[in-house]
Parts: C-alpha cells; sequence; structure tokens
C-alpha cells in the first residue's frame, strides 16, 4: 500500500501539501501508519493517507495534482517561514549542518590541492 505523508497547519490560509511517499513497509493488517518510515517523517503536524483518503478531502486533488506534477511552492514557502524565525530549532539545525557541509567541502579540497 502506498501512503502520503501531508503536512497540516493550524493556519487555515496555508494549503495542505504532500512531504513524502511512501510504501507501507510494516505489517498490512496493522493499523498503526505511525510505526514505518511515515511516522517518522510525519512528526506532530502530519498526516499519513493513502490515495484514496486524500481524494475525498475537500482539496485532495490539488494536494496529488500539486504532487504529481512537482509543485515545490508550498515546500519552498515552508522552507522561507523556517529561515525567517532565526530562533527557531530548524534555523539552528540548518546552520549546523551548513557548518558541517563547509567543513566537509574544504578538506576535500584541502585533500585535493595536497595530491
Amino acid at each position: 500500500m502506498r501512503y502520503y505523508v501531508l503536512e497540516t497547519s493550524q493556519d487555515p490560509k496555508v494549503k495542505m501539501f504532500i512531504v513524502a511517499e511512501v510504501v507501507h513497509e510494516i505489517d498490512e493488517s496493522s493499523d498503526d501508519r505511525g510505526t514505518g518510515i511515515a511516522g517518522q517523517i510525519a512528526g506532530e503536524r502530519a498526516l499519513i493517507l493513502s490515495n484514496a483518503e486524500i481524494l475525498v478531502m475537500g482539496e485532495g486533488a490539488r494536494i496529488l495534482r500539486e504532487w504529481e506534477a512537482g509543485d515545490d511552492e508550498s515546500y519552498d514557502e515552508q522552507n522561507e517561514r523556517i529561515r525567517s524565525s532565526p530562533d527557531s530549532e530548524e534555523v539552528k539545525v540548518l546552520r549546523h549542518l551548513q557548518l558541517v557541509k563547509s567543513r566537509r567541502d574544504a578538506s576535500r579540497a584541502k585533500n585535493r590541492d595536497a595530491k
């Protein structure tokens, strides 16, 4: 069974969008979708739904169409919101990852130059 992880918001102006598509990797007879990879991706504001469950939602067709089309507008807007909150945990993690990447790249360049 294929499931989609939908990001939700308390703000009615924020559109729901899919952040991941996963294949249900645990016992299909289990009703707990949160125990697998989808649950690890989902977090507290996300829903794990099948294609049919999304389609019965008011904006289900739009949500699936945007996912299939690769429309990342909502994803980009969410990332911009994260960046605009300089003290958020997400920004701290992103800064740390950027620092790690720059150090790794510098180390690779130094090793390449040494050869």
